[in-house]
């Protein structure tokens, strides 16, 4: 076995271990409730499927928390909704959102279609038709939304705090139905790599989470008239420093795309921009 293919068993054997046991504690939901757990304490996993929420509203402003608190005191008192199962939470992003419920939804992985519960489907329907009268409702734009975990990591690796036009993005954390600690299992991918001696940083958002490395200016990219854009030698010469920078990952593992004729093809790392402080994602 070569010395590329030990690091990357070495990656996944990481990996596994924020996969499988890594956490001791209760997951936490939004509002710093904690979150249901499959009936083992402690454990990651979830047979049942992913957590969702209902995200019934979001307030902006300086006083949005204190608004969204009163909305949130009167739904607890509306008649059909459990008054426990609602949660606010004041987010970075500077909004405040109020949440309801927790329903766990499987995908099918022959038609990738994602189930949807009875009692999630009962409850939006209520949510929804909350208000004084036709045309006047509270919650008219409720939706489904996974179920928010905290960010963790050392803030010092948050890509939104380096400098720089673009960086290496070379892995993807993803939820999945037995799995949902993509934020904590994206750091410690990054922790790996910055033992390696490279410039990690993560980004979380409640979808995915992604791990890039370095940093680069506006010349990182060359236009190309005739084609697609290429990569200046700085770039090239860091995704070939290493198979965890060349290629990119999906939750640990080298992503593989499927290619006409059947086959498959280890997916490059690529270049993102560095997210502004409170900006919406680049990818």
């Amino acid at each position: 076995m070569n010395a590329t293919a030990c690091r990357l068993r070495s990656l996944a054997a990481a990996i596994s271990v924020v996969v499988l046991a890594f956490h001791a504690g209760c997951a936490v939901g939004p509002g710093g409730q904690a979150a249901p757990s499959s009936g083992r304490t402690g454990s990651v996993f979830h047979p049942r499927g992913t957590p969702w929420t209902i995200r019934c509203l979001e307030l902006r402003g300086p006083h949005r928390l204190r608004q969204i608190e009163q909305i949130a005191e009167t739904l607890r008192r509306t008649a059909g909704i459990d008054p426990s199962r609602v949660s606010v939470a004041d987010d970075s992003d500077g909004v405040a959102r109020l949440y309801y419920g927790t329903y766990y939804r499987r995908t099918d992985r022959k038609t990738g279609k994602r189930s949807t519960p009875r009692e999630l489907s009962n409850d939006l329907k209520l949510i929804r038709e909350l208000g004084t009268g036709p045309g006047e409702y509270y919650f008219i734009a409720a939706v489904p939304v996974r179920m928010p975990t905290p960010n963790v990591g050392d803030p010092a690796w948050d890509l939104r705090k380096a400098d720089g036009v673009y960086t290496l993005q070379v892995g993807i954390f993803e939820s999945t139905d037995e799995f949902w600690e993509y934020k904590q299992a994206a750091v410690e991918f990054c922790k790996l790599l910055r033992e390696r001696g490279y410039q990690a940083y993560y980004y979380h958002t409640d979808a995915a989470s992604t791990v890039t490395v370095g940093t680069f200016g506006e010349d990182a990219v060359i236009p190309n008239p005739r084609g697609l854009p290429s990569y200046s030698r700085e770039v090239i010469a860091l995704q070939q420093q290493d198979d965890l920078l060349k290629y990119n990952h999906l939750n640990g593992a080298i992503y593989r795309a499927r290619t006409d004729k059947g086959g498959t093809l280890r997916v490059p790392s690529r270049l993102v921009r560095i997210p502004q402080p409170e900006a919406a994602p680049p990818w």
